[in-house]
């Protein structure tokens, strides 16, 4: 197991467990450095699984269930839909639209505005941010559009958790079924499970003492430097 994959994932989990979001991007944008696109993507639901199960089982009590619920069932029909989507794209054409999304959303997060979505439209986008998550296995389609239904900084980041937990669930299986997951990548990403663990706990001492002013800006500055430096990477 390389100590590579490791350090990747215990740093995107970290970055979970005290934002409620960010595992699967920084992950995304780590791994990416050194091993093709579809590959670290391949993983990323494995790690979900494991690490944001782990940051609801932390903190259950604080989920919005009924929100997450009705998230779910608009999203997961987009999200099957994406995991088909994804099988027909080329390497480099999916790693640069992965980029581009993540870049956007980096800034979104350092403008620090949330959007004001019209009920009529939130499900509507649900579905879409579900066949993102599918297709990519990158799930920041659904901040802007969950974020005006939940509460505060823990709440949020609990019910977030169980959002990628959910997803998670779905792309396992079903990334198997388009061959982008063997079973070697399912293995390696159970072994570094241990690993998440430690991450989750100190991420989440860290969760407990961060202004809730300030905290998805600092994810969004990191997200934003590094998605910039794969683009260049990904174009050089």
């Amino acid at each position: 197991m390389s100590p590579f994959i490791i350090i990747c994932a215990s740093l995107g989990y970290a970055a979970e467990s005290i934002f409620g979001f960010g595992g699967s991007v920084i992950t995304f944008l780590l791994l990416t450095t050194s091993i093709p696109a579809k590959q670290a993507v391949s993983m990323l639901p494995v790690f979900a699984l494991v690490g944001s199960f782990l940051v609801v089982l932390s903190d259950y009590k604080s989920a919005n269930w009924k929100v997450i619920g009705k998230v779910c069932l608009f999203g997961v029909p987009g999200l099957i839909l994406g995991t088909h989507f994804m099988g027909y794209l080329p390497e480099k054409t999916f790693n640069v639209i992965v980029l581009a999304i993540i870049l956007i959303y980096g800034i979104n997060l350092i403008i620090g505005k949330e959007p004001k979505i019209p009920l009529a439209l939130r499900m509507p986008l649900y579905a879409l941010a579900g066949f993102v998550i599918g297709s990519t296995s990158i799930g920041v389609f659904f901040i802007p559009v969950i974020g005006s239904e939940l509460g505060l900084q823990r709440e949020y980041r609990a019910s977030l958790g169980l959002l990628w937990t959910i997803t998670a669930l779905c792309r396992v299986p079903l990334y198997f079924a388009n061959g982008v997951l063997t079973m070697e990548g399912f293995t390696t990403s159970l072994l570094v499970a241990p690993f998440l663990l430690i991450a989750i706990i100190i991420g989440f001492r860290i969760h407990r003492i961060i202004p809730e002013t300030h905290y998805k800006r600092y994810v969004g500055i990191a997200i934003l430097l590094t998605a910039i430096v794969n683009l260049i990477r990904t174009f050089a």
